[in-house]
């Protein structure tokens, strides 16, 4: 009897155990990782890991209580034990060492960089500088961040929520890329419209984590996990298949309804082509005779290369639209429009390319005018429009505004980027003309009036523009004559080494005698060379004047040192510059090692092949080399190491408040130690004051340039100044 008693009771301890288990409550945090886990659209719990871990807890009778919360909270919650589990748990040591963690891995998870259609990141070099999208304190953002350190990338991380926020950014392009895992991105990739790069980040391995004193729990799913796992056809390879699978976006017709859809189409194929035949049979003459009359009459009428209007049928469609215009009594406006230092895209990287340039300015300067108007191509790279018709002349703005955004992004030719601007000039009907020529004269000159109000802009037309451009011609045919007669000089200013006191060069300065204005400086007249195309006759003058020059002191037995020329970016941009220099040496006795040449960072910046490629072979021959004006331009200091210079000139900007001001003090400072760790002479122009010659010698400049030491001189000058310098010696 005792024994039956003690067995009841044994039962109903077992009985009570087993009602107590299949109650427990499990509290478990849940976050958005589509399709892993996440709530879905009803705010119901969804995904992979929901179902999973819903089986073993049907099977155990659990009580799921699930608690939304975002991946970085949900972690903390875990680790004060807030809640008992939390699944999709990517392993690593750190976690190891805070939760406990089910030994049964769940899945291994790829991480893949995904980029906007548009846009290509092809390795992880090209990530420098760019800026990438994470999930704040995920295991996939660890392992990327510890790789680009490792290879010395820096790019810039933006740390969200979700995966859904990293794809929300890359979007709307408020960051370049996006690192997401392989599950998100398959399934979502098409819908934010972006695509997947070939960067992949080491596979994670996901499992269920659970709270410190949660060991039986974890103990069970692992026990589940195994088993299913084993089993092929068991319920976590049938979700596996349910959630990670491809869409089948389409369903498969019989293999006998595709082959009577291919034999019809053939069929329809085959009678279309006999009746299209047939038809061009009947037609083929009169279809040929039309064709040719249609391509002769574009021809004539069209630019070859961007089939816009050309220079005849614009004036054409301006004739008609003045008459139009003066039956109507309303006004028009005629654009000319040229883009800003395009022959440096030709001389740099050759026709071609220059073509490929003006074909996409083209598109999309026609894209962007009305219905109503009218675009040319003149020739070259100028364009012109006719707006009609306007109410007063303001209209005209938006048109402008429209075009000038057209230069706003670069233009890619060849996987080289090039950013353009446009100068343009605006005329208008009647006050500024009746006549189609006219019109578009005035409309050129107030163009060359906004080229030299800093190109990138417009001008409307007015009255005294012709004045100008009137005097604009004749003082070019003057600097035509003179460079052919003896109106130029160079003058030269010393430049003094500051270690003695000693001249150890001259800079040769060009100078215009004019009949009527006097005496002119480069800066009136060198802007004038460039846009009349003179500025390669006269560089060379100058060039071989200051060689005869700097030779014929020598061979007086003077220490003059060299001579500095000023070199332009249309020379250096000419591929026949390296032979001047070599027949002036030869002519006129001039040693390489006298002549020294100067070149603006912008010059350079904007001819680099080019640039690098005369430079280095100039060196080659002896010639030495200064980047003047250094400061001012926007070379960078890893391609600064590439050039064979010899000597870095800082800007007299940074000189004249030098005394008084920290932050020239601070830039004068940084580039005296450039040039000191680039082993090159470093030069400070327009000094004027001892106060800027003693800072700048406590900086370790070299040589200084200015009038605290001389002003720009005449050669017969220069050579005084040598002389009493040999005196005193």
């Amino acid at each position: 009897m005792a024994v039956v008693v003690r067995f009841c009771l044994l039962l109903l301890l077992l009985v009570l155990a087993q009602a107590g288990q299949g109650g427990q409550v499990i509290d478990v945090g849940i976050y958005q990782n589509e399709p892993k886990i996440f709530v879905n659209a009803q705010g119901q719990p969804d995904g992979f890991f929901v179902e999973l871990l819903g089986k073993i807890a049907a099977a155990e009778g659990w009580t799921l209580n699930y608690l939304p919360c975002k991946w970085s909270a949900c972690l903390n919650n875990l680790e004060q034990g807030t809640i008992d589990l939390l699944p999709d748990v990517a392993y690593s040591e750190e976690r190891a060492r805070q939760f406990l963690l089910s030994r049964e891995v769940v899945l291994s998870s790829w991480s893949v960089v995904y980029v906007r259609d548009e846009n290509d990141i092809p390795s992880l070099k090209e990530l420098d500088g760019k800026s990438l999208a994470v999930v704040k304190g995920s295991i996939q953002f660890q392992a990327i961040r510890e790789k680009l350190k490792s290879l010395g990338i820096s790019p810039v991380f933006h740390e969200v929520n979700s995966f859904s926020d990293v794809f929300r950014l890359v979007k709307i392009g408020w960051v370049d890329a996006g690192l997401v895992n392989t599950y998100f991105g398959t399934k979502h990739a098409s819908e934010y419209q972006l695509k997947k790069t070939g960067i992949l980040v080491r596979p994670s391995l996901l499992s269920f984590a659970a709270a410190s004193n949660q060991q039986p729990l974890l103990d069970t799913i692992d026990k589940y996990l195994a088993a299913y796992k084993s089993d092929g056809q068991s319920v976590y390879y049938q979700l596996t298949e349910h959630w990670f699978s491809p869409p089948d976006g389409e369903k498969h017709l019989p293999r006998w309804v595709l082959w009577v859809l291919v034999l019809g189409g053939l069929a329809s194929l085959l009678l279309a082509a006999v009746v299209i035949l047939f038809h061009f049979l009947i037609k083929r003459k009169t279809a040929e005779l039309s064709d040719k009359a249609a391509r002769l009459e574009h021809l004539a009428n069209h630019d070859p290369l961007t089939s816009l209007p050309n220079r005849k049928l614009f004036f054409d469609r301006l004739k008609q639209s003045l008459r139009r215009a003066e039956r109507e009594d309303t006004m028009l406006a005629v654009l000319y429009i040229d883009l800003d230092q395009f022959k440096q895209v030709n001389d740099s990287f050759g026709h071609a390319i220059g073509d490929e340039v003006l074909k996409e300015i083209a598109a999309r300067l026609e894209h962007q005018i009305r219905g109503e108007d009218t675009i040319a191509r003149l020739g070259g790279d100028e364009f012109a429009v006719v707006m009609e018709p306007l109410k007063e002349a303001e209209n005209t703005m938006h048109c402008v505004q429209r075009l000038s955004s057209v230069f706003k992004e670069p233009v890619m030719v060849q996987d080289q980027h090039f950013v353009l601007s446009a100068s343009i000039g605006i005329s208008l009907f009647p006050q500024d003309g009746t006549d189609a020529h006219t019109l578009l004269r005035n409309a050129d000159t107030a163009m060359f009036k906004a080229k030299e109000a800093g190109r990138g802009t417009f001008q409307f037309y007015v009255e005294e523009m012709t004045r100008y451009a009137v005097e604009r011609a004749k003082l070019e045919a003057d600097l035509r004559e003179a460079l052919e007669g003896n109106g130029l000089e160079v003058h030269y200013q010393p430049q003094i080494g500051l270690k003695d006191g000693q001249i150890v060069g001259f800079e040769a300065l060009a100078r215009w005698r004019h009949p009527e204005l006097g005496m002119l400086s480069p800066k009136q007249f060198i802007p004038l060379a460039e846009d009349s195309g003179l500025i390669l006759p006269l560089g060379e003058w100058v060039l071989r004047a200051a060689c005869r020059q700097i030779s014929q002191w020598h061979s007086e037995g003077m220490q003059a040192g060299f001579v500095a020329v000023n070199i332009s970016a249309h020379q250096l941009a000419d591929y026949a510059l390296l032979d001047v220099v070599k027949k002036i040496l030869r002519e006129t006795g001039c040693r390489p090692e006298w002549l020294e040449l100067e070149l603006t960072e912008s010059a350079i910046m904007t001819q680099t092949r080019q640039a690098v490629s005369v430079m280095n072979q100039l060196r080659e021959l002896g010639v030495q080399l200064a980047i003047d004006d250094f400061g001012t331009g926007y070379s960078s200091l890893a391609y600064l190491r590439l050039l064979p210079i010899t000597k870095l000139k800082i800007d007299r900007s940074f000189i004249k408040h030098v005394s008084e001001n920290v932050d020239d003090v601070a830039i004068v400072r940084a580039v005296t130690a450039l040039g000191k760790t680039l082993n090159l002479k470093v030069v400070a122009e327009g000094v004027e004051t001892g106060e800027q010659e003693a800072l700048l010698r406590s900086e370790g400049c070299d040589d200084v340039q200015g009038y605290y030491y001389s002003r720009v001189l005449p050669a017969a000058e220069a050579k005084e100044l040598l002389r009493t310098q040999a005196t005193h010696a």
